[in-house]
């Protein structure tokens, strides 16, 4: 099953996810390891209210810039509302597709089948 890799995002990122698609990781947080947890979407997690995922967005590319893992994004997957349940809001972690309610169609297209959010 396709994982989403859940990002804590501060509202300053907020134009470079929505304009310029893309995500940075810190190293200081680890190091992404989407091909072992087989997890082609990303969610940023907003940290201020309205808190919570409200999108997931498939991975285009990923890069190593010498301090922080560039995430590129394409296609973005609306959640019907918002889903704030997080293992915890510091660093980020792997959730299942289908706890979102999603499934893959084929790798960077999805569907909302019901159930979580």
């Amino acid at each position: 099953m396709p994982k989403v890799m859940i990002v804590p995002e501060t509202d300053e990122y907020a134009l470079d996810v929505s304009h310029s698609n893309t995500v940075w990781v810190t190293k200081a947080l680890g190091t992404p390891r989407l091909d072992e947890h087989h997890a082609p979407y990303l969610a940023p997690l907003w940290l201020k209210a309205p808190s919570g995922v409200t999108r997931i967005y498939h991975i285009l590319g990923v890069k190593d810039i010498g301090h922080a893992t560039e995430i590129s994004l394409g296609n973005s997957f609306i959640l019907p509302e918002s889903w704030d349940a997080p293992g915890q809001r510091r660093r980020f972690e792997y959730r299942d597709l289908s706890d979102f309610g999603f499934v893959e169609i084929k790798q960077g297209l999805l569907l909302h089948i019901g159930g979580a959010p």
